[in-house]
């Protein structure tokens, strides 16, 4: 089975945009355990707090975006969260996802995040969500 490292901001789009859209077709591919999702304590946080900001209270009020984090969480593999040894992208905040897709050795790190497409970052594979479901069937 394909394991995946998701970036949170996949998740964000997933849960207010389209389903149809690539972010919405990957989470229905999880859904339908067409891949594993490996997760840290940070990704997590990450993702809770990028929804809890004001701008996602409309779509993420009365509980619904702890819900959904909690059943990413609940389906997920959990991997402790990884040492950053050196900056690997553009944006540090990202470094923490290279570091746990490259200390898991995930089959591919799935992104929206040009930082993260457009980085170099050796055997590691950095897909969008479209590409990286398209992969799937």
């Amino acid at each position: 089975m394909i394991r995946a490292v998701v970036d949170p901001s996949v998740f964000v789009s997933a849960f207010i945009g389209r389903p149809d859209a690539g972010p919405g077709r990957l989470v229905a591919a999880w859904s339908d355990q067409r891949f594993t999702l490996v997760v840290s304590r940070l990704l997590l946080e990450e993702l809770a707090g990028v929804l809890g900001r004001p701008k996602f209270e409309r779509w993420a009020s009365n509980g619904r975006a702890a819900s959904y984090v909690a059943g990413i969480a609940a389906r997920s593999e959990h991997r402790p969260d990884p040492v950053v040894a050196q900056p690997s992208v553009r944006d540090p905040d990202d470094d923490y996802l290279v570091a746990l897709a490259l200390a898991e050795k995930v089959d591919v790190l799935v992104s929206l995040d040009r930082d993260l497409l457009d980085a170099s970052l050796g055997d590691l594979v950095v897909e969008d969500p479209a590409t990286f479901v398209a992969r799937l069937t």
